[in-house]
């Protein structure tokens, strides 16, 4: 998807396929009879500057049919103070009703060639790991209560590398782990864009399986990615999005969501909107309410209550609890709660069983979990009866703590953790390390890490970094030596220049905070009250770079307005220093028109606050 937030021009819009294997697809048809009668909510990107407030007011007004929408503030949440843009229009959604997630970006792992990079620069699968789970914790912590879950993107669409490996679709059930343990009842969302096979069914609440257009969602045969899996017309429904773009009338809109529900999907988007970005509007209002009211049914039917649930395979942080199906036609699905917290969802299981695991529990707790049956139009029956659970205690002999804690590599916003582990005879099988910052957890990787490249801190700040172990029971070590650092705090943007030649314009600065996206903005004719104002200079012309491209667009539409056209690709370098990043564009001087000189002002943004150069000329 594009990311979008008043600044940033890159990203995809139809989701990467990486490799699929027809034998998990079928052709094109109906699910259940019951499925045609589904019930949806939509969950919309809003991808839409905050300035568009008619369209935020109409997300706040939609009701019931509007189940989520996506905030995305600079791929991602930005940096560690809020956007009072965001903020206020994030808290009136949520505040009305609607769920609001946090767009997340998981770049594929690393996996794809080329390999996409995190803003550390670094393209490993640990690398991306440990972002994602970054960016989790800010979003919680900057914009608090109003976040309701995660909306995980750059999704991949195999189950692993090798046949029979599952360590794609095992990377996105982590993270999904990741936010319900440290926020139950929170809703995750994974886009892989295409449909997947069934090894992703754990990997998040819901599955993102179409991202496309309305020629290729209405097709008599879909293009092979888009063919859906059956095991999707077998499913929840509430696991499974669609979005549709370039649907140009209220006509095709319904010919759209009657497709949807065929596909057993319980959550849709409509839109009129076409690329390069689909997702930076809400559809007019008489479009909107029609695609609002298509996706309700009136008709409907209370299930049974289920039976109470029964626990098995209980440790000290989780258990799974099983219960057997509804005898009730018309069931889709089961939402299973903890508390009054609901904590997930699944499929109606057959023949006779269905089964959920529950994660994030606390040793020598007691806890209390109720199902509730749910049908395809969207009622809910009452709760089963309760059972109650007491978690064991700790085991008597916990692991031992991590030693040789050491951080090396310690720049602006981040420092390079690592620890050691001798597993034999160190207490039992460790299954996890979880890396604290004070009293904060802010990391939980696997057993087989030993080393993390932390970012996300702030310039000139000191922090006080533990290791703790986590064996197979969820029994917890005690935390190893702290090790302290303190980031140290460079001037943003140094050494900006240009040279204007007669061929060749050359364009350079060091970036010494990984900013998300690294902008040059240029003005061509001299004159501020043309292109996009900024820093002084009116601009005709911006290179904007991120992870997934590097792309010049020239000022398009009225004085001031964020509006851009592609152009080219420009040529990057970059080169690491003593501070940061060096970066070094070329383009074609004819690019420029005729312009003599040239006045160029620097900007970063995106997980850090926006800093700008001032001009510079040349």
């Amino acid at each position: 998807m594009l990311k979008k937030r008043g600044r940033s021009l890159s990203g995809r819009i139809v989701a990467l396929t990486i490799a699929l294997g027809a034998s998990l697809f079928v052709a094109q048809q109906p699910a259940s009879a019951a499925a045609t009668d589904l019930e949806q909510k939509v969950g919309i990107p809003a991808y839409i500057p905050t300035s568009d407030t008619a369209a935020w007011n109409a997300l706040k007004t939609s009701g019931a049919a509007l189940g989520f929408a996506v905030a995305n503030v600079s791929n991602g949440p930005g940096s560690s103070t809020a956007d009072a843009g965001w903020a206020s229009a994030i808290s009136g959604v949520h505040a009305a009703g609607t769920k609001v997630l946090g767009y997340v970006d998981t770049g594929y792992f690393g996996v794809t060639d080329p390999a996409r990079k995190t803003r550390l620069g670094e393209s490993t699968k640990t690398a991306w790991l440990v972002q994602a789970e970054q960016d989790i914790d800010r979003w919680y912590s900057v914009y608090g209560a109003s976040v309701d879950g995660i909306f995980f993107d750059d999704g991949l669409n195999t189950c692993g590398p090798t046949s029979g490996s599952n360590e794609y679709a095992d990377l996105y059930a982590q993270l999904d782990q990741y936010v319900h343990d440290n926020h139950p009842g929170a809703l995750t969302v994974v886009n892989p864009g295409v449909a997947v096979p069934q090894c992703y069914e754990d990997s998040a609440d819901v599955l993102l399986t179409f991202e496309g257009t309305y020629t290729d969602f209405l097709a008599t045969t879909r293009p092979s990615q888009y063919q859906t899996a059956q095991w999707q017309l077998d499913g929840d429904p509430n696991q499974f999005l669609e979005l549709i773009y370039d649907v140009p009338t209220t006509t095709a809109l319904q010919q759209v969501i009657t497709r949807s529900k065929a596909d057993n999907a319980g959550y849709v988007y409509v839109t009129p909107d076409t690329l390069p970005n689909p997702w930076d509007t809400v559809p007019a209002t008489a479009y909107w309410q029609a695609e609002l009211a298509a996706t309700q049914v009136t008709a409907t039917t209370t299930p049974a209550t289920p039976a109470k649930p029964s626990a098995t395979a209980l440790k000290g942080t989780s258990l799974t609890l099983s219960w057997a199906s509804s005898t009730s036609s018309g069931v889709a699905g089961y939402d299973v709660y903890q508390g009054s917290t609901k904590i997930g969802s699944v499929a109606n299981g057959t023949p006779a069983n269905t089964q959920f695991d529950v994660t994030g529990l606390k040793p020598a707790t007691t806890y209390s979990f109720t199902v509730k049956a749910r049908h395809y139009d969207a009622s809910v029956s009452a709760a089963g009866p309760a059972l109650s659970v007491a978690t064991p205690a700790s085991g008597t002999t916990l692991p031992g703590a991590p030693g040789g804690v050491t951080a090396t590599q310690t720049k602006s916003t981040s420092t390079q953790l690592t620890w050691t582990y001798p597993k034999s005879g160190n207490g039992g099988a460790i299954t996890r390390f979880r890396i604290y910052d004070g009293s904060a957890l802010i990391l939980d990787v696997p057993d087989s890490v030993l080393s993390v490249h932390i970012g996300d801190l702030d310039p000139g700040t000191t922090h006080s970094f533990t290791v703790k172990a986590v064996d197979a029971s969820g029994s917890v070590s005690a935390a190893s030596t702290a090790v302290a650092v303190t980031t140290t705090n460079p001037t943003p943007i140094t050494a900006p220049a240009v040279t204007h030649g007669s061929t060749t314009t050359t364009l350079s600065a060091s970036f010494n905070l990984p900013y998300g996206f690294q902008h040059v903005f240029v003005d061509t004719d001299g004159s501020a009250t043309t292109g996009y104002y900024i820093n002084g200079i009116g601009t005709e012309y911006m290179i904007e770079t991120s992870s997934a491209a590097v792309t010049l667009y020239r000022h398009a539409g009225a004085v001031g307005d964020w509006n851009w056209t592609s152009v080219l690709t420009p040529g990057l370098t970059t080169a690491a220093n003593s501070t940061g990043t060096t970066y070094t564009w070329s383009v074609p001087s004819s690019t420029f028109g005729s312009a003599t000189q040239l006045s160029v002002v620097f900007n970063g943004s995106g997980a850090y606050s926006d800093y700008n150069t001032a001009a510079v000329t040349g």
